[in-house]
């Protein structure tokens, strides 16, 4: 008999993570549950394939990273605005907000963005738990949608239109929000866009399982500087 792997989806809240759990085994998407800390959900899940909409690897110097760029064009001009540019890996030891755009002006040219540097901490808690375990992907909600759909999409993530739009795409894709047992303690900060996201994350981290996904990354390798892969 097949063993069946635990898969799956995470996308970030500001006093947590939203995790879509499912199983491998036909394919199913079983609960949605709300994490403070990520190390309790890989300790959970030891051995799952997870898609977190989180920066793992990150540039010495260079503003951008190759698969940003990769990412704004597949996204199209509409939306490549939801792709936001991390910080530099020395970035992190910062711990102001001014010494960190300071040192991003004097390495790479041009400031830090106040959202990369409020997601600072989340992205430390990512990179160490991504040491721990090979089955930690980078993905993007948006660019899962548009693999779903295999054209641009219509809406706004955050619109009514644009919410109705993702869901019919989970439906179309085989979940059914609905059904899916909900374990996320009434907290205020999760968003109905967070579990979308964190559920078409789960599909991404099925693709990566069956083999079929979709990586965005650099292909020459003569400046190790630029690197990153997004998991679609």
């Amino acid at each position: 008999m097949t063993k069946s792997t635990d898969l799956i989806g995470v996308d970030g809240t500001s006093s947590g993570w939203i995790a879509s759990i499912g199983k491998s085994k036909n394919r199913y998407l079983s609960s949605i549950k709300f994490f403070e800390e990520l190390g309790d959900l890989l300790s959970l899940y030891p051995e799952s394939v997870i898609v977190i909409d989180m920066p793992i690897e990150l540039n010495k110097k260079n503003y951008l990273r190759k698969c940003d760029i990769l990412a704004k064009k597949y996204l199209g001009k509409n939306f490549h605005s939801s792709i936001f540019i991390p910080p530099l890996k020395s970035i992190l030891e910062c711990t102001t907000y001014q010494d960190a755009n300071k040192l991003s002006k004097k390495i790479a040219g041009k400031g830090l963005s106040k959202q990369s540097w409020y997601l600072k901490n989340k992205i430390c808690e990512v990179r160490e738990l991504a040491k721990l375990s090979n089955n930690i992907y980078e993905g993007h909600p948006e660019c899962s949608f548009k693999m779903l759909k295999n054209e641009a999409l219509k809406a706004k993530k955050k619109s009514v239109s644009g919410i109705f739009e993702r869901l019919d795409l989970l439906n179309k894709a085989g979940l059914d929000p609905l059904s899916v047992d909900l374990h996320l303690d009434n907290n205020s900060t999760t968003k109905i866009d967070d579990v979308l996201d964190s559920m078409v994350l789960f599909i991404t981290a099925l693709r990566i399982y069956e083999g079929n996904y979709l990586c965005l990354e650099k292909t020459e390798t003569k400046n190790n500087d630029d690197n990153g892969k997004i998991f679609i």
